[in-house]
C-alpha cells in the first residue's frame, strides 16, 4: 500500500483539486470501514482495589480476634526475648511481623482484606526457616569458642599462632550460662510457634474474605457489549464525495438522478481537426 499511495502522489503533482480529492477518495474505498475490538466493545474496566472487600471482615475472622491478639502478645515476648540475646536480625525480623499484625487489626479489622495473604506468606516462611534449627538443637546446643593453644612463635621469620577449637554441647536450657543463653532458646522456642499461628490465622482470615468474593462480583458484572457491524469499503467514490470535490474545486454542482451509472464509449473515434 505504500508503494501504491506513492504512485498516485507521483501522478497528482500537476493534477487539479477535484481530481486529488477523488483521487484521494478513492484511494480510501469511499467509505471509513468501522472496526469492532475488545478495546471499542465499550466495557467498562474496573480497577482491581474496587473488587476488593471494603470494611470489617466475616464474622468468622472477628470470632478469632483474641487468638489475634494472643499471637501479637507472642511477637513482643520475642521481640523482647532476642532483644536480650542480642539476635539483631531476628529482632528486626520478629518487629515488622510484630507492627504488620496491628496495622491489620485497627479499625476493627478493616485492613484484613488486603495484608491477609501477605502476612500468611511472611509467617510461613519464616516458620520453615526457624523450625529447622530447632529440630537440630532441641536435644542440646552446641556453642563453639575458640582458644589460645599456644602463644606466638616466629619460624623461619614467619610469625606463626595456634588456636583450639572448642566444641560444647550443652542442655537447651542452663540457667549457669546466663541470661542471654536462656533468651536465645526461650526465643527459639516461642518464636516458629507464633509463626505457625500467624500462617495459620492468616489463611483462615484470607480464605473466609474470599468467600465473600462472589457476591461482589456479582454487582460488577455486565452483559457483554454487542458487536459493532462492519460495513465492506465500496470502491468507487460515493456522491457526496464527488460533490465535496466540485465544491473544493469551484465546480458548479451536478445533480444527477437517480443511481450514478457509467457507460463505456464503444463508438467510432474521430479526430477534430482545427477550424
Amino acid at each position: 500500500q505504500g508503494f501504491r499511495f506513492k504512485a498516485v502522489d507521483a501522478g497528482l503533482k500537476h493534477a487539479s483539486p477535484t481530481e486529488r480529492f477523488m483521487t484521494a477518495a478513492s484511494a480510501d474505498g469511499g467509505h471509513g470501514s468501522f472496526e469492532t475490538g475488545a478495546a471499542q466493545s465499550g466495557a467498562m474496566l474496573v480497577a482491581p482495589e474496587l473488587m476488593m472487600h471494603v470494611g470489617p471482615p466475616p464474622q468468622e475472622v472477628l470470632d478469632q480476634v483474641w487468638l489475634w491478639k494472643l499471637l501479637m502478645a507472642g511477637f513482643t515476648l520475642v521481640f523482647i526475648l532476642q532483644v536480650v540475646a542480642l539476635d539483631v536480625a531476628g529482632a528486626l525480623l520478629t518487629g515488622l511481623l510484630l507492627g504488620f499484625g496491628w496495622i491489620m487489626l485497627r479499625d476493627g479489622m478493616t485492613e484484613m482484606a488486603k495484608y491477609a495473604l501477605i502476612y500468611a506468606v511472611l509467617c510461613g516462611l519464616n516458620f520453615f526457616f526457624e523450625v529447622l534449627p530447632l529440630i537440630s538443637e532441641i536435644s542440646g546446643r552446641v556453642t563453639r569458642r575458640a582458644e589460645l593453644a599456644t602463644p606466638t612463635i616466629e619460624v623461619n621469620g614467619t610469625r606463626v599462632t595456634t588456636y583450639t577449637l572448642a566444641t560444647q554441647t550443652h542442655p537447651f536450657f542452663d540457667p549457669p550460662l546466663g541470661l542471654a543463653y536462656n533468651a536465645e532458646s526461650l526465643a527459639m522456642l516461642l518464636g516458629p510457634a507464633c509463626m505457625g499461628l500467624g500462617t495459620y490465622l492468616s489463611i483462615s482470615a484470607h480464605n473466609g474474605i474470599q468467600r465473600l468474593t462472589p457476591f461482589l462480583q456479582e454487582d460488577w458484572d455486565e452483559p457483554p457489549a454487542a458487536p459493532m457491524p462492519t460495513v465492506a469499503p465500496d470502491p468507487r467514490p460515493s456522491a457526496a464525495l464527488r460533490s465535496a470535490a466540485r465544491a473544493v474545486d469551484g465546480s458548479p454542482p451536478v445533480t444527477s438522478q437517480g443511481r450514478d451509472t457509467y457507460v463505456h464509449f464503444s463508438g467510432q473515434s474521430h479526430k477534430l481537426e482545427d477550424g
